[in-house]
Parts: C-alpha cells; structure tokens; sequence
C-alpha cells in the first residue's frame, strides 16, 4: 500500500528529512538497503548517502523510488527540497551573525524613526531587516549595490557626507515612490518641457501640500515620479534625480526651509531629467559649487529661466521694495515668495525687507 508523507505531518520536527522516511519505508515493506539498490539499479553506498542526508535525492532517484516503493516522486521531492530550504536558512542564520557588527554600525533610533526596523530588533534579526530594506544578501553586496556607486553620481555640494546615510535615503526615496513608479506611463520629455513651464504657476496656491500635491499629478502624467521624503542628517541631500526600471524618479527633502527653495529644487532635478544622460543619478545638496561643474550649472539656469523668465530679469534686478516683487509675482502668476528668492539670489540680499516675503514652511510636517 502507498504510504504518502507531508511537509505538515506532525512527526516533522523542523524540516522533512528525505531519508529518514525512506528507512521507515524500507522497514515497513521489509526491504534492506542492500536489496532497494539492488532494485533500483544504484549503488549501496549511494542508498546509505541518501538516507543518511549527505546525498540529494534526486529527480531520477525519486522517480525510482515512485517505482519501486510506491511514493509519488513529488512526495519525494516535496521533502528534499524543504530539507534543502531548511538547511540553508540554518546557514543563512549564521551568517546573519556575521553581520551584526555592520547593521549596528546604522544609526539605531533613525532606523526606528524611518520605521525600517522595529524597536525589539537586535542582533541577526536587526542584519536581517536591513539586508532585506536594501535588497541584497550580504553587506559586500550592499557596498557594491549602494556605496560603489555613489562615485559615479553627480554631488552639487562641497560638504562631505554620511554614504551609508545617503544610501538609506535614496533607498527610502525608491521605496516611497515604487507604487507610482510601478503604474506610472512612458516617460514623454516633450510633455515634461510643457509641465515645467506651468508647474511655477501652481505656487500661487498657497496650501502647500495641495500645491505638492498638483506638482506631483502634472509630473506623473509626463512619466517622471516626483516624491518628499524628509531630509537624513549628515547626507545634504536637497534632491535627486534617478531613473528607476526606465522611468524617471525627483525626490526632493526638507533640507530648505523656504517655499521658493523647494520649487526651485524641483525644477533642477527636472532640469537633469531633461538635459542630461538617462539612467544617470543627480545628488543636489547644501552650498553647492555650481560653477565648475556645467551640467550642475545647466540645471541652475533651467530653473533660474522657468522661475523668472529672461524677459524679466531687468525688470526684477531694478525691484527694490516688497512692491515691486509682489507686482511681479502677479505678472508672472507666481507666488511672491518665488520672485522675492530669485531677487535675494541675484543681489545677494538674504534680509532685509523683501526678504521676508520668502515664505517659510517645514516641509516635514506639511507632507511628511
């Protein structure tokens, strides 16, 4: 009579063990491991290998066994491969071990805060939650994955920087934006110069997140994903621009503190998206030394022209007071907090009356 087990049979202490149902197999049919191999063709040796664990069992074997003993072959192979799962979890648990010294070499509250482990993590479990938050199976994996590569990205900043904090942050930037990456249409530039052009006029909306909110709409009808993830400390990361399974990703932060900072950042990443060669990654962060780098003073000037129009710059270098930036915000249909930046810029005036028309928000906790 066939005998069948299964992965749930209560008398599975932690994995099926091939083997050892075999033996009882044998010893319920009577049958000695000298007369299966003589059935079956194989070897003693490789019988007694089989059903000590130290051999697979494998496709060909199982089929015969189905033969000889009656077992379905899948029954066979149901159990070999849950003992080679649980044999290599058991090694993947040790190793984990081995990875304990760099998971805590992260910031354990930040990792709290950004809910990418859980309080009561420690230990292998804490390598395990970040191994799989980063998607890779080793911290070697995570330096080629994550660190390597940020050689190669574009930095519009002079400070140094935390690279495993960076790296935690453009992962929390893909992982925000990945539903909208997902269903996002075909990146169309024609449609983003379009967008870029009106995307200043939403300023005048002066609820923020709705504002953000219009932004991120107009922008994912173009094929780009625009998203907030608030800023890490030690990364100056303002915003980035990435291309992510074809399609192209801003992020930007709350590292500015002011309404025309934010607008200004999204209209640079957009500039890079537009401007310069797909599939490369832009990290735009604090006091950034433009001037040597042309594609990084291209973006500045893409969203310096989309702000404050060449034909207007005459008429905001002569503004001196509060009055003439808010008669050219209503020219432009843009916020006064936009023009009141771009004059401070051009004239090196950060106070002063005109000034405090630049709007400052925390962008944390009006879309965080």
């Amino acid at each position: 009579m066939m005998t069948t087990y299964t992965a749930t049979d209560p008398q599975f202490d932690f994995a099926p063990q091939p083997g050892r149902w075999l033996q009882r197999e044998l010893d319920h049919q009577a049958i000695s491991q000298a007369q299966l191999a003589a059935r079956t063709g194989l070897s003693t040796k490789h019988i007694n290998l089989v059903i000590k664990g130290t051999a697979a069992l494998s496709p060909e074997v199982a089929v015969t066994l189905e033969q000889i003993l009656g077992t379905s072959a899948e029954t066979w192979l149901h159990m070999e491969a849950e003992r080679q799962i649980h044999q290599a979890r058991k090694d993947r648990n040790k190793a984990l071990s081995r990875f304990v010294e760099w998971a805590n070499s992260f910031p354990r509250q930040l990792l709290i805060d950004r809910r990418v482990i859980q309080e009561s993590d420690v230990g292998p479990e804490l390598a395990a939650k970040l191994l799989d938050f980063f998607s890779v199976a080793s911290p070697s994996a995570y330096a080629k994955t994550w660190l390597e590569p940020q050689a190669s990205y574009k930095r519009s900043q002079i400070h140094s920087i935390d690279p495993d904090l960076t790296a935690l942050w453009l992962r929390l930037s893909e992982l925000h934006a990945a539903d909208l990456i997902e269903n996002a249409p075909a990146y169309d530039a024609a449609k983003l110069k379009v967008a870029a052009e009106v995307l200043p006029k939403l300023t005048i909306n002066e609820n923020v997140a709705d504002a953000f909110t219009e932004a991120q709409q107009l922008l994912l009808a173009t094929g780009v994903v625009l998203v907030f993830v608030s800023e890490i400390p030690n990364t100056r990361i303002s915003g980035v621009s990435r291309w992510i399974n074809g399609t192209p990703m801003i992020a930007v932060t709350s590292r500015y503190k002011a309404l025309d900072s934010l607008w200004f950042t999204i209209l640079h990443e957009i500039a890079h998206v537009l401007l310069h060669p797909k599939r490369s990654t832009f990290i735009d962060g604090f006091k950034a030394d433009d001037d040597s780098d042309a594609q990084e003073t291209a973006a500045n000037e893409f969203a310096q022209n989309h702000l404050i129009p060449v034909e207007f710059r005459e008429q905001l270098t002569r503004a001196t007071t509060e009055r003439g930036i808010l008669s050219l915000a209503k020219t432009l249909g843009v916020a006064p907090s936009l023009v009141a930046g771009q004059w401070a810029f051009k004239t090196g005036t950060w106070g002063g009356p005109i000034a405090k028309l630049r709007k400052k928000l925390d962008l944390t906790e009006l879309l965080g």
